[in-house]
């Protein structure tokens, strides 16, 4: 297991491998980075909705390679993933999906009038599954997540590190981000550390998405 500890600033910050005690705080941090990076608590009725989409599985579910980073004030930030993407998807199916669909309703009518809530509550009922042409070349798939005060302190970059590191170790060979369109600052964030835009999708997510991929 990688563990490592590094000083940002005047502050001790370690990077280890997420746990079930820190799911609070990953649904938190990923209801406060949801909207582009941006805090997207005023969007949702429910604040664990989106995390039970891009966080919690990745700490639940068997396979995944998950990490996040600590200091003095708690956990700011997470690097979630999965070595392959396809038996990820099908563990969502049979683990995952089932235990929510009864709590999250498949909301009907206009898709116009939906919220923000009913629009993450379809992608529960209706996962779209990534393009086969991404899967294909980028058989892994990674979230990363950070709050505001890690941000531009080289916590991401080693978070990244550790995630590709443990990859690498059980024979990874590229692994693929997707970038929301209006993101520009994630972008810029995958663009750095190698990963190299591969497709645009505009009709996945809710101002589309840019996939970006990178050979391990």
């Amino acid at each position: 297991m990688i563990a490592m500890v590094w000083t940002m600033t005047s502050e001790r910050v370690l990077i280890r491998r997420a746990a079930f005690g820190d799911m609070d705080d990953l649904y938190a941090i990923c209801l406060m980075t949801g909207a582009s990076g941006k805090d997207a608590t005023a969007l949702y009725a429910d604040p664990k909705l989106i995390g039970h989409i891009y966080a919690a599985p990745y700490v639940v579910l068997n396979g995944c390679i998950s990490y996040v980073a600590e200091d003095q004030e708690g956990v700011l930030g997470y690097a979630v993933g999965a070595p392959d993407t396809r038996t990820f998807e099908r563990l969502l199916e049979t683990d995952w999906w089932p235990r929510l669909r009864p709590a999250y309703p498949n909301p009907t009518g206009d898709r116009n009038t939906w919220s923000p809530d009913e629009l993450r509550a379809r992608m529960i009922h209706h996962p779209q599954p990534v393009p086969n042409d991404i899967v294909g070349d980028y058989p892994a798939h990674i979230h990363m997540n950070l709050l505001p005060r890690a941000r531009g302190k080289g916590v991401g970059t080693r978070l990244l590190e550790a995630w590709m590191e443990t990859a690498r170790a059980e024979n990874v060979p590229a692994v693929h981000a997707g970038v929301g369109a209006s993101n520009q600052s994630g972008l810029k964030f995958w663009s750095a550390r190698g990963f190299r835009s591969v497709r645009t999708d505009p009709a996945n997510g809710s101002n589309g998405t840019i996939w970006t991929g990178r050979f391990l």
